[in-house]
């Protein structure tokens, strides 16, 4: 069964999010000033994107998939395999799913479980990743929780270790594909791989329904530095599926960012303390540049 994008579109405009349609697609602001498009698994031919529809007079930067040639080359975390099971796992990963599993229970839950019990996970997921703790965490994540429990396709797993939630995931279908947007997990139970665990019975459940072709685990990061997850990823059996990434500058912008104005910026940016944000527009200025001119982008049929 399809889950219309509308139903995704109106839980990210009780979020706060500005949403648009354009070129097919539907577009959000992802975070502040910056727009990317929706159904994720899905392209569009980059001549056909109205940047100034997308952006309006609020946006600075769209990133979206494009054809290969149309962007930098880039790739979405898929797993496709409706028969996932052990094989489609590395050999180290299938000892820590069965470690997983014999230490956790894993199933399906509901949202409120999550406003309930998910608010510590999500402040020791930031914690490990060595980022702040926002003081409103716990208000910001109920309304999500409470929001997502509204939305048709958005979906609730944990794992738990001796009846406590150890991980947790909320994934939202659209179209046929299931899209995993939040993972979280506990400092306290990593050694029960609750993470791996989770994953592993998501997929396999889900995959053999026969309600989706897919999981989307999203695309190749813009920020550099995270291959260690994307290795995680791929050995709980992704596939990195070979697509483009485009990023455009509002207009306005576009005679300040050139080829011969990244590096400067690029600098600037270096010598700044490190932060996510920083890291990730080093990220954006850099596919901005090794991407294709906008006037040399052709019309392709491949997008899809």
């Amino acid at each position: 069964m399809s889950v219309s994008p509308e139903h995704y579109a109106g839980f990210l405009e009780r979020m706060g999010h500005r949403v648009r349609c354009s070129a097919g697609l539907w577009w959000f602001n992802v975070q502040n000033r910056v727009y990317t498009s929706f159904p994720f698994h899905r392209s569009v031919d980059a001549c056909d994107v109205d940047s100034a529809a997308v952006l309006g007079l609020d946006g600075l930067v769209v990133r979206y998939g494009c054809p290969e040639e149309q962007g930098t080359a880039s790739f979405r975390v898929m797993c496709q395999d409706p028969n996932y099971d052990f094989p489609n796992l590395r050999s180290r990963t299938r000892t820590q799913v069965r470690r997983g599993l014999e230490s956790c229970v894993v199933r399906q839950v509901d949202f409120a479980d999550l406003a309930r019990d998910s608010i510590a996970l999500h402040a020791d997921t930031l914690q490990r990743q060595g980022r702040s703790v926002p003081d409103d965490l716990e208000q910001t994540w109920k309304r999500y929780y409470a929001e997502a429990a509204k939305t048709s396709g958005a979906e609730a797993w944990a794992a738990f270790v001796d009846g406590r939630m150890a991980a947790c995931l909320a994934a939202f279908v659209i179209e046929d594909v299931s899209n995993l947007l939040i993972v979280r997990s506990s400092l306290q139970y990593l050694e029960s791989y609750p993470n791996n665990a989770l994953i592993y019975q998501y997929l396999h459940t889900r995959l053999r329904q026969g309600d989706i072709r897919a999981v989307s685990y999203g695309y190749q990061s813009i920020q550099a530095g995270l291959e260690s997850l994307d290795q995680f990823k791929t050995g709980m059996g992704f596939e990195k599926v070979a697509t483009g990434q485009r990023v455009e500058f509002a207009g306005w912008l576009r005679p300040l960012i050139n080829r011969a104005t990244i590096p400067v910026l690029q600098r600037l940016l270096s010598s700044g303390a490190d932060s996510e944000q920083r890291a990730k527009l080093l990220g954006l200025l850099q596919w901005y540049g090794n991407q294709p001119a906008r006037t040399t982008v052709v019309r392709t049929s491949r997008a899809a």
